[in-house]
């Protein structure tokens, strides 16, 4: 799998707070165990070869970075259970997905990261078994005080494991 991300430089003091209390619901944190930065996928591919999308990835190269306001956690509801944190919506974050798809074919595209079905998030666990459904759905109901975060990188990876296979700064 390869894929376009879009990541913080920042500490993410609040992102890494919700990653540790979804992680009691995980055997290990899956997140830290990515070793990787808070991020949003923007696109992400098994048909698409590594060269193309590091030059789609180059065309973000112009972008300024931008702030993103995460307001509340969200669930995919499959086995196993993910929990994710929902961005408020902004223009500039579809424009950038748009952007992409615009040069490497959505057709070749994981088809939950195809335009009109992309839901931006930031994942804050991916190994709930069912069996913390209650707990997960109970976390999802709790309130959190909403934070941004400056999303200032782009990367073009593959995974698994990830492998950084280009970094630009935005904004140069």
């Amino acid at each position: 799998m390869i894929g376009i991300t879009l990541h913080t430089a920042s500490e993410a003091r609040p992102f890494w707070l919700l990653v540790d209390r979804a992680a009691g619901l995980e055997a290990s944190s899956s997140i830290r165990a990515l070793g990787y930065p808070p991020h949003v996928t923007l696109v992400r591919y098994t048909g698409a070869s590594p060269d193309l999308l590091r030059d789609a990835a180059g065309l973000l190269e112009t972008e300024a970075p931008f702030s993103l306001t995460f307001d509340r956690v969200g669930i995919f509801d499959v086995d196993p259970i993910v929990l994710w944190l929902s961005p408020q919506r902004d223009r500039r974050l579809v424009d950038l997905h748009a952007k992409i798809h615009r040069v490497v074919d959505p057709a070749l595209c994981d088809p939950h990261y195809r335009p009109e079905q992309w839901r931006p998030h930031l994942t804050l666990a991916m190994a709930i078994p069912r069996t913390e459904r209650e707990r997960a759905l109970a976390l999802v109901a709790q309130r959190f005080e909403p934070f941004s975060l400056v999303f200032d990188v782009a990367e073009c990876v593959a995974w698994p494991p990830i492998r950084v296979l280009s970094t630009l700064r935005l904004g140069g």
